[in-house]
């Protein structure tokens, strides 16, 4: 039997599977339309996170693995994931009271158990205003917890070369349009011929196999995260912010020398290839920043703008009610991947992996994971090019 395996989809949770594969002992290809790691898995907010919004969609699974999976990041990548201290305003008009918030992080606590970073804590208003310029005006406090931010970019980047060094053949710059079964073997692009095939094409999953006529039970609704970065550094927390005219969630935070301010939460329609922040997003973003931070923001205030388009499993009327998990599906000699979040990109790939030993037949003990230096990944060039450099 064919024991090849072709990984279609370099960004976080493609390069993630290539990763786990090779540390099996597979033969894996990854190939990549463009540069690993440069569409959406570097459009993010830059979290890695339990979602604390989750609990309200009692995801408590979900926000569990999530932050099991943050711990092990935190233990694993110091250097590209760091903790951070967010802030969680409350003012007079907030749609989420203070019990309610309390509530949640005592909950989020209890979930990390031991690997918890500290527990939450209570700071009063003159408190906050210290940490961050704040409008005071209806201002009761702020809870404090702690979460983690990374370099999205390198951190793709260093999965890849960690896949690389560990044996899997990277192909970047290789676009994947067709996928073609032959018996009990794929055929790529008309010319390689796989055991199996993994799709982690992300947003480009429905495209991929509606112009390949292969059916699935989920068809991905695609929601578009824009963000703005100020010219300047706001404050050294974050602060996670409720916007009492929609009841959305948003994060301001500190970003290198920079602010990061976002996310939108807006469906997809156009194509992939074309995601862009709006101007009503941009201005939606000024107006809900203005309403919170006394020193208001205009258009000469903003560095850069930048949108990516999150893969999510279901359908609603509020992009933000849609669920945030991923489905791994396997039928036959393909493994679907639906959905993935950032925080959780290696509990999804042995997700994979184990689908995969399922299907040959004999389960695979995996390596350690050793990540590789970060030194070297954070170059933009073709991930051949780094390898072969050092």
């Amino acid at each position: 039997m064919n024991q090849r395996i072709a990984v279609i989809g370099g960004g976080i949770n493609g390069a993630g599977v290539a990763w786990e594969l090779a540390r099996r002992d597979y033969e894996v290809v990854l190939f990549e339309k463009g540069i690993c790691g440069a569409q959406t898995s570097s459009a993010t907010t830059k979290m890695v996170h339990g979602g604390l919004r989750y609990l309200e969609q009692l995801r408590f699974g979900l926000v569990r693995e999530s932050l099991r999976e943050r711990a092990w990041l935190l233990s694993r990548i110091p250097e590209l994931v760091k903790k951070i201290e967010i802030l969680v305003p409350l003012y007079d008009d907030a749609p989420r009271g203070r019990a309610m918030v309390k509530l949640g992080l005592l909950l989020y606590d209890m979930l990390a158990g031991s690997e918890n970073i500290a527990r939450h804590r209570f700071l009063k208003t003159q408190g906050v205003l210290e940490h961050a310029p704040l409008v005071a005006d209806g201002l009761r406090g702020a809870f404090a917890y702690w979460d983690a931010q990374v370099d999205d970019y390198a951190l793709v980047r260093n999965v890849v070369a960690s896949a690389a060094r560990d044996g899997a053949q990277i192909r970047e710059n290789t676009r994947v349009d067709k996928i073609e079964r032959d018996g009990d073997e794929w055929i790529i692009n008309d010319e390689s011929r796989f055991g199996l095939v993994v799709n982690a094409a992300g947003p480009w999953m429905n495209e991929l196999l509606r112009q390949n006529g292969i059916d699935a039970p989920y068809t991905l609704s695609l929601v578009r995260g824009s963000h703005i970065v100020l010219t300047r550094r706001i404050s050294d927390r974050g602060l996670l912010l409720q916007s009492s005219s929609d009841h959305r969630v948003f994060f301001v935070l500190p970003w290198k020398e920079t602010t990061l301010v976002g996310t939108t939460e807006v469906m997809q329609n156009e194509p992939v290839d074309l995601v862009h922040p709006t101007d009503e997003e941009i201005v939606y973003l000024i107006k809900r920043y203005n309403r919170y931070f006394s020193e208001p923001i205009a258009g000469g205030d903003i560095a850069s703008v930048f949108a990516g388009v999150r893969p999510l499993v279901g359908r609603a009327s509020n992009p933000s009610a849609i669920d945030r998990d991923f489905r791994v599906l396997r039928e036959g000699n393909l493994i679907n991947v639906f959905g993935g979040k950032l925080t959780t990109f290696m509990a999804l790939a042995r997700k994979v992996a184990l689908r995969a030993d399922n299907y040959f037949g004999h389960t695979r003990h995996a390596r350690e994971p050793v990540f590789a230096s970060s030194l070297v990944v954070v170059r933009v060039e073709p991930i051949d090019s780094i390898l072969t450099q050092h």
